[in-house]
């Protein structure tokens, strides 16, 4: 009795086939040494034992995963010195959002690397970036294309602005004059004179001791502090920086005092009035 022959054989096209049919929710498209060493295992599986690989094919297959081995071994290494000269450097990169899955720009001076499970990442903003995804590499502030002289019509005049606080996102209006425009590594600023704030503590000190901020800020006037300003719509808190110029604190214990030379950004400017009519105006 003739037996015939069913040739169950598949070839490598074939299982990349059906493995990217069965994967499509992957979010990278690469092949791995680990998925070329699974097909080539697949494939000795479902071979046609009266047609069996030959050794030259076996070999040459063999051959093809040593050489994809090494590539990935060298664009691992490569990455990894790539990202290393990238530290310190002002780099602007796409990413996905994870809250939303949508592609966000992110940009920002490289503080540091991570290598994870030959994955080479940057951290921008305490945000790991993948190495390929950094799109714009400048030489850190001085790679900022601002021209600050933009915002020079500003000084001396009276400003409403804001001051956050960068790890949480919170806000503080601000009002003061405009006595300089600086260039920040990150943004520019307008520096304010005359800026009357709501003080709520020392920044870094966690006692509740009201003599403990009445004695910093009175051995402090004419000098730089570093306290929190409240916003009194919100009650959130931001930390800055700047010249304790007066205060004064109330029954209650409230604290206002009034601030030099404070950095404003300069994007958040949203009004702009002559110090003249302002006066007029009181």
């Amino acid at each position: 009795m003739a037996v015939s022959s069913i040739n169950t054989q598949k070839t490598i096209q074939q299982i990349i086939d059906e493995s990217a049919k069965s994967t499509s929710n992957r979010k990278t498209g690469e092949l791995g040494k680990d998925d070329f060493l699974s097909l080539l295992v697949t494939q000795l599986r479902y071979q046609d034992p009266m047609k069996p690989t030959e050794d030259k094919e076996f070999i040459g297959q063999m051959a093809q995963f040593s050489s994809l081995e090494q590539m990935q071994n060298m664009n691992s290494g490569f990455s990894s010195v790539k990202a290393m000269n990238l530290v310190g450097k002002y780099v602007t990169a796409t990413i996905e959002d994870a809250s939303s899955n949508q592609m966000k720009t992110i940009d920002g001076e490289v503080t540091a690397v991570r290598i994870a499970k030959d994955k080479t990442y940057v951290i921008v903003k305490d945000q790991e970036v993948p190495i390929d995804q950094v799109t714009e590499v400048t030489e850190g502030q001085a790679g900022r294309n601002s021209n600050i002289s933009t915002y020079t019509n500003l000084i001396g005049f009276e400003c409403r602005g804001a001051v956050y606080s960068t790890s949480t996102g919170d806000i503080v209006p601000v009002n003061g004059t405009v006595k300089e425009i600086q260039k920040g590594y990150y943004e520019d600023y307008a520096v304010m004179d005359g800026v009357s704030v709501h003080i709520s503590g020392i920044t870094g000190v966690l006692t509740t001791d009201p003599s403990y901020k009445k004695n910093y800020l009175e051995s402090h006037i004419g000098e730089t502090v570093e306290v929190n300003v409240v916003n009194p719509s919100t009650l959130k808190e931001v930390p800055i920086s700047a010249v304790l110029r007066e205060y004064k604190i109330a029954p209650d214990g409230t604290t206002t005092a009034i601030l030099d030379k404070l950095d404003v950004p300069v994007e958040s400017i949203s009004n702009i009035k002559p110090v003249e009519q302002q006066k007029a105006g009181e």
